[in-house]
């Protein structure tokens, strides 16, 4: 939850969007997303972030 406090300080990004991304820095874990500003604002603060508009189907 602190580090989820300190993301939301830092990118402004909304409350349940800030969950997603304090767990994708602390798991290390890629970020995967169709919100566009989510994918950005991860991508600005180093979480690797992928758009799921981006990944192909088999």
């Amino acid at each position: 939850m602190d580090e989820a406090m300190k993301l939301g300080k830092k990118t402004g990004a909304s409350g349940f969007d800030v969950l997603f991304l304090a767990c994708a820095k602390v798991c290390g874990a890629v970020l995967i997303t169709d919100d566009l500003k989510m994918y950005e604002k991860a991508r600005e603060i180093g979480i690797m972030s992928q758009l799921l508009r981006e990944i192909s189907s088999p």
